[in-house]
């Protein structure tokens, strides 16, 4: 009976290594798809593209967003406008983060949150804050 648990203890601790992977694939890409709906929504909004990473105890979110407009004043509304819909989007987790910047195609136009009044890339949470909803 003890050699039967022996062998037994190893493919326990294999399959508790593996298990984690699949659980953490999927909240990378429902991280991804919620983003990614929630930036598409905004108009002056071309293209999005997300990259998440849900490791233990912590992750990280990259994107690169397209915009278009033909000033500077024109792509500041369309980041306070995406601001604003991340603080109302559902599915969004308060510490995940919003985009560093916000271009145009032709990178002749670069905006940032900054240019609304945060102090760097906010977070959902800080988002929520500013825009005063609790949740999404």
């Amino acid at each position: 009976m003890r050699r039967e648990r022996r062998r037994l203890w190893p493919a326990l601790g294999a399959l508790a290594l593996i298990l984690p992977v699949p659980a953490c694939s999927s909240g990378a890409a429902r991280c991804e798809e919620a983003l990614t709906a929630a930036t598409t929504s905004v108009p002056g909004v071309v293209s999005a593209q997300w990259e998440c990473s849900n490791n233990f105890g912590g992750g990280w979110q990259r994107a690169h967003v397209v915009i278009e407009a033909a000033t500077e004043t024109e792509a500041i509304a369309v980041v306070d406008a995406a601001l604003r819909a991340y603080a109302t989007a559902l599915g969004l987790e308060d510490g995940w983060s919003t985009p560093q910047e916000y271009a145009t195609r032709d990178r002749s136009i670069i905006v940032s949150a900054n240019d609304v009044g945060f102090n760097g890339p906010p977070n959902i949470r800080e988002v929520r804050e500013r825009y005063g909803t609790t949740s999404g």
